[in-house]
């Protein structure tokens, strides 16, 4: 698999580089100072590891905004061969000029001018074997706070603030996809209302005037709560009611209508306009097709699991194939498809239906917090 490919010249920002890289290179080299202080009391051979840590830390800086990126377009396998053997060749030759640089300045054994002399005792004293222990634990203490605040604020902190800008992202996708979706019922609610209206003009044009007047009560609802995502159960049930007015005008006594609402459930906040696509599906599919017309049951209560369970059934023609009502129009998809991006998956609508026997559509949905 050939990786990200960074253009060769390219370059980045070098302040969090640089902290990251000389915070952890300056880290090391004062742990391994403070050791080699301990052990042989030179204050001015610690010194110099303390400094010649920066030098490592230059080498890898220049590494990673150089060279390593040079083989980004590689395939992962040879790219960290290479980069390994590149950074092997520099610190090699590092190291090398890091321990002369020693000899010459502090003088002591070189690589190039090996010790000549005798074997020497070193002699170490009862107080610091016996501090030993503690010292050994110090030790370490300040470059590990280093490394850890250090690598932290710049590297894991930097991860921490991508995920919640990721996150911040996926929820603004989600909310413009559940925006697309609500706008999407309006347009198709109307359709059908006004096709309803329609049919009674010229049989009963009072009743159509009285069902004008209800959509336009409807559609100031909606476009007073257009921006809610959240409505209490007890507002879908007037949108639903004013909807099914509407029906029953056209339908007569072919329609009838029951509602088992618990009263505790009527607060409860549930997506907006949730239940009149139930209720326009339950008219349009189920009872409209049945001669002799039929009754239309809407069931809201509250399970023992702390969800609004809401149901809407028909006595009307029913389905062979239940899970084919979702395609068969926009209203029941559009439910779906926004209670699975607001909950997930186990959350999605059930549908129980048999043929002559109704339909009934049954939804759960988790309580919003903050609902009475």
């Amino acid at each position: 698999m050939v990786g990200e490919t960074l253009p060769l010249g390219a370059r980045r920002p070098l302040q969090p580089q640089l902290l990251l890289v000389y915070g952890t290179a300056l880290g090391v080299g004062l742990h391994i100072a403070l050791l080699h202080l301990f052990l042989w009391r030179n204050v001015a051979g610690a010194l110099y590891i303390f400094a010649s840590s920066a030098f490592y830390g230059t080498f890898t800086l220049a590494l990673w905004q150089w060279v390593l990126p040079r083989f980004s377009g590689y395939s992962l396998s040879r790219r960290l061969v290479l980069q390994t053997l590149s950074a092997v060749a520099v610190f090699a030759a590092v190291s090398v000029l890091a321990v002369e640089g020693r000899a010459l300045l502090l003088g002591g054994a070189s690589i190039l001018r090996p010790y000549q002399g005798g074997d020497l005792t070193f002699t170490v004293s009862r107080d610091a074997i016996r501090h030993a222990p503690l010292v050994f634990a110090l030790i370490p203490i300040i470059p590990a706070v280093v490394l850890c605040v250090v690598g932290f604020n710049q590297h894991w902190w930097r991860l921490f603030v991508l995920q919640g800008r990721q996150e911040e992202l996926r929820e603004l996708a989600v909310s413009a996809q559940l925006a697309a979706l609500r706008a999407q019922v309006n347009p198709h609610f109307l359709f059908n209302s006004l096709n309803s209206i329609a049919q009674l003009i010229t049989s009963d044009p009072a009743q159509a005037e009285a069902c004008v007047e209800r959509l336009g009560e409807i559609y100031r609802y909606l476009l007073h709560r257009a921006h809610a995502d959240f409505v209490p159960l007890a507002d879908e049930l007037s949108v639903a009611e004013a909807y099914l007015e509407i029906e029953r005008a056209r339908f007569g006594d072919a329609l009838s209508v029951e509602a088992r609402v618990d009263a505790r459930a009527r607060a409860l906040l549930l997506p907006s306009l949730i239940l009149q696509p139930l209720v326009e599906n339950a008219v349009k599919h189920g009872i409209s097709p049945k001669l002799g017309g039929g009754r239309v049951t809407i069931e809201a209560s509250v399970d023992a699991a702390n969800h609004l369970r809401l149901a809407v059934s028909d006595t009307g023609v029913g389905v062979r194939d239940a899970s084919a009502i979702f395609e068969r129009g926009v209203g029941l998809r559009n439910v779906r498809d926004r209670l699975l991006r607001l909950y997930g998956d186990e959350y999605s609508p059930r549908v129980e239906s048999r043929p002559g026997g109704g339909t009934t559509v049954m939804l759960r949905i988790p309580i919003v917090q903050g609902s009475a």
